[in-house]
């Protein structure tokens, strides 16, 4: 946007004789009055841009109230200039995108989906759950743009990622037999070998729950 004051910043030296920089004391003065000449030069700057929506930043506060639109500091600024702008073109052509533009505004991970039904003069709007509030600023947007035939259908979908941790204890139970396989006499005055034999059972438990 071209502007008519300045962006270089200011150095009022450039205006007076150069030898008048070379007094110490006067250049101290001088590089002073710059300074604060700069500083209005960057608040007349701010003030030019709030005439202009592409620019306003707190000016979109008295944008808002020149067009009855409510207040919302949680929008971003570029969400609050869509917005107003969408206003003051209150007479463009209502498609599926711009209605599409308009739902995200309020929905943070701008997943908000627009679908529309001509049939049954309907149109559908998902989005995910929000508060209540902003539904309903939503709704008032969406009253201001929508054709007075089309009758909007609201659809809040909640997702949500379920997580299940399950654990397992296994209990062991264990039967042991121990027998002679023979009997027979055994000299001990000889090397001698005793033959055993075993009989096992087990018996497993598993206990599944959820942590």
């Amino acid at each position: 946007m071209a502007s008519f004051i300045r962006e270089e910043k200011v150095d009022l030296s450039k205006y007076l004789p150069a030898f008048l920089t070379k007094d110490p004391e006067f250049a101290a003065k001088l590089a002073a009055e710059s300074a604060v000449h700069d500083e209005i030069r960057q608040e007349l700057d701010d003030i030019l841009n709030q005439f202009f929506v592409a620019t306003a930043t707190w000016g979109l506060t008295y944008w808002e109230d020149f067009l009855d639109l409510p207040h919302d500091e949680t929008l971003t600024d570029a969400d609050r200039r869509s917005r107003i702008i969408q206003k003051i073109n209150g007479s463009q052509t209502v498609t599926l995108d711009f209605l599409t533009k308009l739902v995200n505004q309020y929905v943070a991970d701008k997943s908000g989906v627009v679908a529309d039904h001509p049939e049954t003069y309907s149109m559908e709007i998902d989005i995910p759950l929000i508060d209540k509030e902003r539904l309903k600023k939503m709704r008032q947007d969406i009253d201001t743009y929508i054709p007075a035939h089309i009758g909007p259908y609201y659809k809040e979908i909640e997702k949500r990622l379920a997580q299940q941790n399950m654990a397992m204890i296994k209990a062991t139970t264990k039967t042991v037999d121990i027998y002679q396989a023979s009997l027979e006499k055994i000299e001990p005055e000889t090397p001698y070998y005793v033959a055993m034999a075993m009989t096992m059972t087990e018996e497993l438990t598993l206990t599944i729950g959820g942590i």
